[in-house]
């Protein structure tokens, strides 16, 4: 009996999404036959790798074995074929992006047309979420995210650093005493998507330390639209992205507190699964943004460069 790729595939999905009619679902393959086919693996390494029945799932002692062995496989299978699919020159298929609305809206969606325009037989799908998807359902090929708390296992290359601002509307600012210093925020409401920690505890996250605030509330949500839309209304004070509250603070929805407070910037890191590092619609996509992003920034330095001999 000979091993097949399909079978093996089947196992490894089932481990890392926790059940074989998860893992069939996300493979496209019949329920049906999800479990003929890892019979069919159990028989050919002679032991039960799985652990099956009502209310019970994991490995067997011999599947945890044989699991890195099978990734290995795997892994080796998907880069001979993905620098086999490099003798074509046109990428095909679909690409699946994954990245919060307000980092597509303002860093990707400029450079997305030149994209599509370079490969028109690739199907570009963006997902707009403010939450983290799962690569290994392949609920998306590449995820854009700030910060890599629970991505341990993909690789991530950091795209750029993310400033934060501490910002408020005025009619806020205007109903309760000036801020001038870091003790001054004490007994404010905020608005934040940092993590949850005593309650009426603020964590503000300075470049040298992290100050840690006792307000009179703290919203938390994950996603800074959502942030800076209350803090515009008045909600209290708000630690956005720099890049989300840019626009506020152009108009006067919004001000900044403490402008002189140095805040730790968040990594933005571009996210793939180690497996399909190789693929060449994904090292295509992120050589692309990268290469994209380079000629903006030095094309922003060359205009201030151009201001500042101006002032001279």
């Amino acid at each position: 009996m000979d091993l097949l790729m399909s079978d093996v595939r089947l196992f490894v999905k089932a481990v890392e999404v926790g059940g074989l009619t998860q893992a069939a679902d996300a493979l496209g393959v019949p329920k049906a036959s999800a479990s003929r086919q890892l019979k069919r693996l159990e028989v050919l390494v002679g032991h039960a790798l799985l652990h099956r029945g009502a209310g019970r799932f994991g490995l067997t002692g011999e599947g945890r074995i044989f699991l890195p062995t099978a990734k290995e496989v795997l892994e080796a299978a998907d880069q001979a074929l993905a620098q086999l699919s490099d003798t074509n020159e046109t990428l095909t298929g679909k690409l699946r992006i994954s990245v919060p609305g307000y980092i597509g809206r303002e860093l990707l969606s400029p450079y997305l047309a030149g994209f599509m325009a370079a490969h028109p037989q690739l199907k570009l799908i963006v997902n707009v979420s403010s939450d983290h998807v799962d690569l290994f359902r392949e609920d998306a090929d590449v995820m854009i995210r700030a910060g890599r708390e629970g991505c341990e296992e993909f690789v991530a290359r950091r795209i750029k650093k993310l400033g934060r601002i501490l910002c408020a509307a005025p009619l806020y600012l205007d109903r309760h005493p000036a801020i001038n210093s870091v003790d001054d925020l004490a007994g404010h409401s905020f608005l934040t998507s940092g993590p949850e920690r005593q309650a009426m505890e603020m964590v503000i996250p300075g470049r040298d330390q992290e100050y840690i605030v006792k307000a009179a509330g703290v919203f938390r949500a994950n996603d800074p639209e959502l942030l800076q839309r209350l803090a515009c209304s008045g909600g209290g004070i708000a630690l956005i992205p720099l890049l989300c509250a840019e626009g506020a603070i152009r108009s006067g929805s919004l001000v900044p507190v403490l402008p002189s407070l140095e805040l730790m910037p968040k990594e933005l890191n571009l996210m793939y699964l180690p497996a399909r590092r190789n693929t060449r619609k994904i090292r295509t996509f992120v050589d692309f943004i990268f290469e994209a992003l380079e000629q903006c920034i030095q094309a922003q330095k060359q205009d201030a460069s151009v201001l500042d001999s101006t002032d001279l």
